[in-house]
């Protein structure tokens, strides 16, 4: 019972050291730059010990940016394998948007890291980086590691080069949508995504 208990209380502490590090961070990136922006001043900022910093976040660029690990839900793989009656290169694209999401920890003000990411190279190619790691877990979980692609999910291509291809092309068209949609993309996910590969068949179908 004592561990039932505690575990919903240690979450929410964890989740408040976790946000009280990202935005010391932040707010010492927009004040200073973020080049100039020390480990041990956000620590000391965040009320925390440097070893406890680094618990949280790998870099002190993870914490400005507040990112995390991508990571794969449950109920992305749901609607990956049930939207049966979308296009494949639609229904990857979504879950490359999730995975990517994945990667934004609560409480992350995106306005403010975009201005952020605007003046800094090293913050671009991390999120950049992430992109890639997001990526690169769906390959690895739906083709690579899987006893045959896509765990036989329907209306998907069995051969594995197809089937890594297809991740490229989705992340390609979510990649695309995120440059020239970025707010849009998280609030009208599926339009900005038909959006996309509009252009993309356009272009397919013309110069390719």
């Amino acid at each position: 019972m004592q561990n039932h208990a505690s575990s919903p209380l240690l979450a929410k502490r964890q989740a408040r050291t976790w946000l009280a590090i990202h935005q010391a961070a932040q707010d010492q990136a927009i004040e200073h730059g973020p080049d100039c922006v020390t480990v041990a001043k956000i620590a000391e900022l965040a009320g925390v010990s440097q070893r406890t910093f680094f618990n949280y976040f790998d870099s002190k660029d993870d914490a400005i940016l507040g990112v995390k690990a991508p990571r794969i839900t449950e109920e992305s793989l749901a609607e990956l394998a049930s939207a049966t009656s979308d296009s494949a290169v639609l229904r990857v694209a979504r879950l490359v948007t999730d995975v990517g999401s994945s990667t934004r920890g609560p409480g992350v003000d995106l306005v403010r890291r975009r201005e952020l990411t605007k003046s800094s190279a090293s913050l671009r190619a991390r999120l950049a980086q992430l992109f890639g790691q997001s990526r690169e877990l769906i390959t690895a979980e739906l083709v690579d590691e899987a006893q045959t692609p896509w765990h036989g999910m329907a209306g998907f291509p069995e051969d594995p080069m197809a089937a890594r291809a297809l991740v490229m092309l989705a992340s390609s068209v979510v990649a695309f949508a995120w440059s020239t949609e970025p707010d849009r993309l998280f609030t009208e996910r599926d339009d900005v995504l038909a959006e996309a590969i509009s252009q993309y068949r356009k272009v397919a179908s013309t110069f390719l």
